[in-house]
């Protein structure tokens, strides 16, 4: 998809999903860098949106649709961060009770897309939705399994 066909929509939405993937790679309180991330990191998630769009192959009428349900669904899951602490891209010391309290709302934020999702999504989409929720999600879990835990 061209630059130029897109409208201001797409960079809102561009940005939103940014953001959520911004905190995956930064959770941690490291700055940006590439140890973890695979030489390809960048280069898949470079245009975030188009490739959502690509791997679901989606139409141009699901992306009307879907496209607004997942940019609400990253806005919540960021949120779900922000209060547990998240600010300026650096999780605080948690405790594991709040990890595991963090990882039960992203997964039910999830569930909930999904179920959002079901009737704009064909069932290989829906399979293919799970699959690139569930490659986020061990990003996730990886990433806060290394935030320090206060004891």
């Amino acid at each position: 998809m061209s630059p130029e066909s897109r409208d201001p929509f797409w960079s809102s939405l561009t940005a939103a999903l940014f953001a959520l993937l911004l905190f995956t790679v930064v959770s941690t309180g490291k700055a940006l860098d590439a140890k973890g991330l695979g030489d390809d990191f960048w280069e898949k998630y470079d245009d975030i949106t188009d490739w959502v769009s690509l791997r679901l192959k989606l139409t141009p009428e699901q992306e009307q649709k879907a496209l607004p349900i997942l940019e609400k669904s990253f806005e919540l899951k960021l949120a779900i961060l922000q209060d547990y602490g998240l600010k300026n891209g650096k999780m605080p010391r948690l405790t594991q009770m709040q990890k595991e309290e963090i990882d039960a709302k992203i997964i039910a934020a999830r569930a909930a897309t999904r179920a959002e999702l079901v009737p704009i999504l064909n069932a290989e989409q829906l399979e293919e939705l799970k699959k690139i929720q569930l490659e986020f999600h061990q990003e996730f879990r990886r990433r806060l399994a290394e935030v320090e835990a206060v004891e």
